[in-house]
């Protein structure tokens, strides 16, 4: 097989198994290595910016190809060695193999490669040096595993990206140590009372699935069971949990029978211990947490996230604001007492509901929540009403066009936008430019170890002439 390199004459197309040599310029929002091969780009797991690797040609597309990694010819200087033993086929985290303080560097390039490619021409004097994490280890305070039962004993782990191959997990580096402790302690429990893992083929056993959520700084422990049908008598199986393990406060059984159904938490939720909810303390304010609620993953880096978008907002005793895809509301609390009045807007009953429950335990009484999606309340209620600031925290799929318009037409004097996707900010922020001037990005490392990069935007409306 013939192997190319830079010196042989150009080719218009590369195929399938080609082994070529490629230079590494930058990562993909994958955590995947990009290099070009006569213009085209090719993206190589585990390839880091600045290596020079042999790769192997395994999918072909018009614009682009995916390679293997065969061999790393030079190396970069900031490969490390993964924590992780089951890293390579794991599949939940993408940068183990990088240095810390590089993937941050690598974060802000990252989001700026999305504005380059959305946005054009903009100072990038704005974005400002990637927030990281002292102690980047432990930080995720929820995850959500499947069970597979292997040799006649249940574990928890995760599944190949991209396959049904699963991978048993003894201790995950990235989760609260309690988290994999609960998961060590669950699998044990169900081989002592034979509530089983669910085999897909033979349709015998019970749990596809356990959610498990801590809240760091309160240390309350919330366990969800996903079964696939109503588990038999659990009260021995939960005794025994709570003598292992006091902190937990709560523990759900959640009747799910479609299995390849991605949403496990709904409406067949049963409460089989404790209280229905556990309570997390961020920023001096304390939350009610549902196993359906949304919370920031990394408690740590969302109250600094949540802070950012405070001090960008600028705010003054006598603006209103809108804090849009409001969630519980963590936004809100962190505003109410610099403002006159907030409308914090959800689409979500539980959420709202649950960010009702924290204002109201937490004595505040300038937050008005308001259960609707946030284009047609800001059309319904607030056209003929004067709004100050948005501050935005919408899911990947960002603000879209349609929002956008509505926004232009309130015109609030200053914008903060919090996102998670770095393409779909750069898009929404190309929309609202002829408008608003950005002034500042701030890059997160909310997940540290994976390539997702959130962000905090500040845009301020232009003076007209």
């Amino acid at each position: 097989m013939h192997q190319f390199k830079r010196g042989d004459i150009m080719q218009q197309h590369v195929k399938l198994n080609d082994l070529l040599e490629l230079d590494i310029k930058r990562m993909g929002i994958n955590g995947e290595g990009i290099g070009y091969y006569e213009r085209l780009a090719i993206f190589v797991d585990h390839a880091l910016p600045g290596e020079k690797v042999l790769v192997r040609i395994k999918e072909v597309y018009p614009n682009r190809a995916v390679a293997e990694l065969i061999k790393v010819i030079n190396e970069s200087k900031d490969r490390i060695d993964p924590f992780c033993p089951v890293y390579d086929v794991c599949g939940g985290c993408q940068t183990q193999h990088f240095n810390y303080e590089a993937m941050l560097e690598q974060k802000k390039d990252i989001l700026m490669k999305s504005l380059d490619r959305y946005l054009g021409n903009y100072s990038k004097s704005i974005i400002r040096d990637t927030i990281g994490m002292d102690f980047p280890m432990h930080y995720r305070n929820k995850a959500s595993l499947p069970f597979k039962k292997i040799d006649g004993k249940n574990h928890f782990g995760m599944y190949e990206r991209g396959s049904n191959y699963f991978v048993p997990i003894e201790d995950c580096g990235i989760q609260h140590p309690t988290i994999n402790e609960i998961f060590k302690t669950l699998t044990y429990l169900m081989d002592k009372y034979h509530i089983d893992s669910y085999d897909f083929y033979t349709q015998m056993g019970y749990l596809t699935h356990g959610v498990v959520r801590i809240s760091e700084n309160l240390e309350e422990i919330q366990v969800s069971l996903i079964t696939v049908k109503e588990l038999p008598s659990m009260d021995n199986f939960i005794q025994e949990l709570i003598e292992y393990h006091p902190m937990v406060k709560s523990v759900y059984e959640v009747v799910q029978p479609d299995i390849k159904r991605q949403t496990f938490l709904n409406e067949n939720s049963n409460l089989l211990y404790g209280k229905e909810s556990i309570n997390e303390n961020l920023g001096g304010y304390e939350f009610t947490l549902k196993p359906e609620a949304f919370f920031q993953l990394n408690t740590y880096q969302a109250h600094h996230f949540y802070e950012a978008m405070k001090t960008l907002a600028k705010l003054s005793k006598n603006d209103v604001v809108i804090d849009a895809y409001a969630g519980i509301a963590p936004i809100s609390h962190y505003i109410h007492s610099y403002c006159k009045k907030v409308y914090a807007i959800e689409i979500n009953e539980e959420s709202a509901l649950a960010a009702k429950a924290s204002l109201i335990k937490n004595n505040i009484h300038n937050v008005e929540v308001i259960e609707g999606d946030f284009k047609d309340v800001l059309k319904e209620r607030f056209l003929n009403k004067h709004i100050d600031v948005i501050l935005f925290d919408p899911p990947r799929i960002g603000l879209g066009k349609e929002t956008i318009d509505v926004i232009k037409l309130k015109k609030p004097s200053r914008i903060v936008y919090g996102s998670c996707n770095p393409s779909t900010l750069a898009k929404d922020l190309n929309e609202l430019i002829d408008i608003y001037e950005i002034k500042e990005i701030i890059p997160f490392d909310m997940f540290p170890y994976t390539s997702l990069v959130e962000s905090v935007t500040l845009l301020e409306l232009k003076k007209i002439n």
